[in-house]
């Protein structure tokens, strides 16, 4: 690159930074919505008891022990997950980001963890009146497509029920994991 065209590039990158920061100037301040109400309950330390069911229904499920940190970002529109399995057991760990997206009117959220290779995207709403919030979402594992459906029930602003539906063999949904969470305090 030669050196009139090197000030060239530089002149339109400071044009370009110059436009962008009016644009950016112009934004009035973004404002939570209402619905930010429903992330902000989570911001805290959670203890939490995993169980997985195995073997055929009215087996004692498998459980597991853990700890989740959630806080709030980017002036109150994000809450980023942070897990942690209990470190007696083999090491699992995941994080998550969820958000609302008034365009769309929805609720968003990615989780990857440590035995995922494709993050998991999902949407879904909050229903106020029962305190629910249900997430969907589909992605590609190992060439299957795999769908769920997370319902988070807050029973107390201490306490929540997390449990993960998928659709089993014979394509009816069934429960594949609940978390319950509690605060610490």
């Amino acid at each position: 690159m030669s050196g009139r065209d090197r000030a060239l590039l530089a002149v339109l990158l400071s044009a370009l930074a110059v436009g962008s920061l009016s644009v950016i100037a112009a934004t009035p301040p973004l404002k939570l919505a209402a619905e930010h109400a429903a992330l902000q309950r989570d911001e805290g330390s959670w203890e939490t008891t995993i169980e997985i069911p195995i073997g055929p229904p009215g087996s004692k499920p498998e459980t597991s022990k853990g700890v989740e940190v959630d806080h709030l970002c980017c002036g109150g529109l994000w809450l980023i997950k942070e897990y942690k399995s209990d470190p007696s057991k083999p090491p699992f760990e995941g994080h998550g980001i969820i958000g609302f997206d008034p365009a769309r009117k929805k609720y968003v959220a990615v989780w990857v963890d440590s035995e995922l290779t494709t993050p998991m995207i999902s949407e879904g709403t909050y229903d106020a009146s029962t305190r629910t919030m249900t997430m969907r979402g589909s992605m590609s594992a190992n060439g299957k497509e795999l769908r769920w459906r997370d319902v988070t029930v807050w029973k107390d602003d201490d306490t929540r029920q997390f449990t993960t539906y998928r659709p089993g063999p014979d394509g009816r949904e069934a429960s594949s994991m609940s978390i319950t969470y509690t605060r610490r305090k």
